[in-house]
């Protein structure tokens, strides 16, 4: 039953009220009114009195109640595009149709990133392009969030491409995971391109890699063909030997541009005969070109295992000119002394386990110095001696701050965060690299910093991106990055330029200093996603102003209007958002007025597509769905286990607890409640009005 809950006890109450009797009745003992007036007006009075006093002593309330919830079972259907590949969907629709779950407990959701009622079999619409599972049970805990859960049944292909990993979530619902493996779990005849590794910007007349990864399930010896196309048209082309028994596949591009714009590149393979799908063959991306020259300038802690391989791959980087410089001593390096007045040249400093115990404080502040100076990015890679304490220098300039930094030396997996916009997932072969280690804890992402990457085993974030006003920033707190070189089925050093290729690009302050900006989220947008469009503006001091009006508009590929922009403040930035557009190439043109007069303005590009993040699995992923039943106490399906899905889940859920109490408190601050303060009012307004009409004031 719902009642209140006071800081003081109903006594207190009582005596409150007590009191105001009192005091009304003293006040009224000698007046001249007789019988039912007299008493009225006292109780008038004594409630006004009572509810002022409890006002004055007890500002705040609470109103408790109990709520007697039976647990849940949920079903999550997976509704994304891969579904559409070997009759996945039609396998969905007969197992909740042969399986009675149309109990009242029985919750069932479909899911791509988020979560929607399912209402029946043939409302399913398989067009979702990207599978989060870990988004879509938080969903479910906010859709329910003061229910227990019996069990939670996942009926997908386990195929999970965006978000964390969901273990997190699933154990916070603290009931068994039932997974259905839906699918082929034996990979069919198939060319997918898995992987694009790129610059999202360059610089014209230097050469830019393109590394294509892409798998070749099924076929014997036989060649693929595999095309780098500009704008549409075909401008190099690989021939690719496929061998037996092997499935993953690299092609590299070299090209180069003499002029400065935004280009639409696609690479494709071509088509072989009896392919499962031909979605998969191809990917679009865009690079940017501007003349910079990149100059970096590597400050090494010193000579070891690390700082050897980790230098070794950056020497070899041939997209930039790297100053190399090895610590000797507290002031010296091996290669020769630093030229301060290079610095305003400098792309970014990248310290590699830099600063040591031996580092000199005062050339730690120079350095610093410039770095501010000159808004200089700042790229850290920890080592086993790593000072943090003398690393306070670049305080202002790395995303993270530490509570414990002589944690103690731990091993970790290293786990890329899934997500379309983390250029660090794109990197083939980093979620299956050797353990690495770390010796801090307690890591805190400072505000506007975005994780990329995390501690396996607990989640905590140790490579950390972060943009604040003029500075850039990127941090990787492990170390023995070396000891990738002992998992012999694969390229150690590969994975670590490819690494190495993504941090330093997406730190480097490429673009020449600009008073306005506009861009999109992303280069390619789903045909089913809304479309988002970032502008930036930047005063004359270079920092970035709120006090702009930004207007612009996207046009259609014959430069016809299509929708007019509207942007507003988000954070230091301005965004517009779009609602979902056809396919097509699209041209945005934006522009900003500051002080009611034209200021600057600027143009992008982006593609409207059929995004096939889906399609680039075409095997179900059983293994992720074993990892979250077992991890749960839960049990993993395959076909032959379909048709009793649902004995299966009143056998596994936790049954002997079905009804839960819950108790929620919802607190009232009288003082702030109108309606209150109100009847105290009309209380002695009332009691004012009879004692004139009696003529008793």
């Amino acid at each position: 039953m719902p009642g209140f809950s006071s800081s003081y006890s109903p006594l207190f109450s009582a005596l409150i009220l007590i009191v105001s009797i009192l005091v009304s009745y003293f006040f009224y003992r000698n007046s001249p009114l007789t019988g039912g007036k007299k008493y009225f007006l006292i109780i008038l009075k004594s409630l006004a009195i009572f509810l002022l006093l409890f006002l004055l002593i007890e500002p705040v309330i609470s109103l408790v109640s109990g709520v007697s919830n039976e647990k849940l079972d949920v079903i999550l259907i997976d509704d994304t595009r891969s579904n559409n590949i070997n009759s996945k969907s039609d396998m969905i629709k007969s197992i909740i149709s042969d399986n009675n779950l149309s109990g009242s407990n029985y919750k069932l959701f479909t899911f791509t990133n988020s979560v929607r009622p399912f209402i029946a079999p043939d409302s399913l619409k398989t067009d979702g392009f990207e599978t989060d599972l870990s988004a879509s049970l938080r969903s479910i805990k906010e859709t329910f969030p003061d229910r227990t859960f019996n069990s939670v049944t996942i009926i997908s292909d386990g195929i999970f491409n965006s978000g964390s990993s969901p273990l997190y979530e699933a154990k916070t619902f603290q009931a068994p995971f039932i997974t259905l493996a839906i699918g082929d779990t034996v990979q069919q005849n198939d060319v997918s391109v898995r992987n694009i590794i790129h610059s999202d910007n360059a610089f014209t007349n230097i050469s830019t890699k393109i590394k294509v990864s892409f798998d070749v399930f099924g076929y014997g010896s036989v060649p693929v063909s595999m095309n780098l196309l500009k704008e549409g048209t075909v401008v190099s082309s690989k021939q690719i030997s496929v061998s037996p028994g092997s499935s993953n596949y690299e092609a590299e591009f070299d090209i180069t541009e003499s002029t400065p714009g935004k280009i639409h590149y696609r690479v494709q393979s071509e088509p072989l005969s009896g392919e499962l799908t031909n979605k998969n063959n191809y990917s679009d991306f865009f690079i940017t070109y501007t003349d910079n020259k990149v100059n970096l300038l590597v400050l090494s802690g010193g000579p070891g295992y690390d700082n050897e391989f980790t230098g070794s791959v950056i020497k070899r980087m041939g997209n930039y000119n790297i100053t190399y410089r090895t610590s000797k001593s507290g002031t010296d390096f091996y290669e020769g002394g630093l030229d301060y007045k290079a610095f305003p040249e400098l792309s970014a400093i990248f310290l590699l386990s830099y600063p040591a115990a031996q580092t000199s404080g005062e050339i730690l502040g120079e350095i610093s110095a410039n770095a501010k100076l000159f808004s200089i990015p700042i790229i850290f890679f920890a080592g086993r001696n790593s000072d943090y304490q003398k690393l306070n220098a670049f305080d202002e300039l790395i995303p993270f701050s530490l509570s414990r930094p002589g944690a103690g030396e731990v091993q970790f997996q290293l786990q890329p965060v899934g997500s379309a916009d983390n250029p660090i997932s794109k990197v083939a072969g980093l979620g299956s690299t050797a353990q690495i280690f770390r010796n801090v804890a307690g890591i805190l992402p400072k505000p506007g910093s975005v994780t990329l990457a995390t501690d396996k085993g607990s989640g905590e974030p140790v490579m950390i991106t972060r943009t604040s006003g003029n500075f850039k920033s990127t941090a990787f707190l492990g170390y023995g990055l070396w000891r990738w070189r002992l998992n012999s089925s694969s390229d150690a050093i590969k994975t670590m330029e490819s690494l190495l290729t993504e941090v330093i690009n997406m730190t480097l302050q490429k673009e020449k200093k600009t008073k306005f900006k506009v861009y999109p989220q992303k280069g390619v947008f789903d045909y089913s996603e809304k479309v988002k469009i970032i502008a930036e503006v930047f005063d004359d001091n270079f920092a970035p102003t709120r006090n702009a009006k930004v207007t612009g508009s996207i046009l259609n590929k014959d430069g016809s209007k299509s929708v007019i922009l509207n942007f507003v403040p988000d954070e230091n930035k301005y965004s517009a958002y779009v609602d979902p557009l056809p396919y097509n190439e699209y041209k945005i043109e934006a522009e900003a007025e500051l002080g009611g007069t034209f200021y600057a303005k600027d143009n992008s590009r982006f593609i409207v597509d059929t995004v096939n993040t889906e399609f680039l699995e075409t095997k179900t992923n059983s293994e992720q769905l074993r990892l979250l039943a077992n991890n749960t106490g839960g049990r993993y399906l395959e076909s032959n286990d379909f048709g009793n899905l649902n004995i299966v889940i009143s056998e596994t859920a936790r049954i002997e607890n079905s009804t839960t109490q819950t108790k929620r408190e919802n607190r009232f601050n009288l003082w702030e409640n109108k309606y209150i303060l109100g009847l105290i009012i009309l209380l002695f307004a009332a009691e004012w009005v009879l004692r004139k009409r009696s003529n008793i004031l």
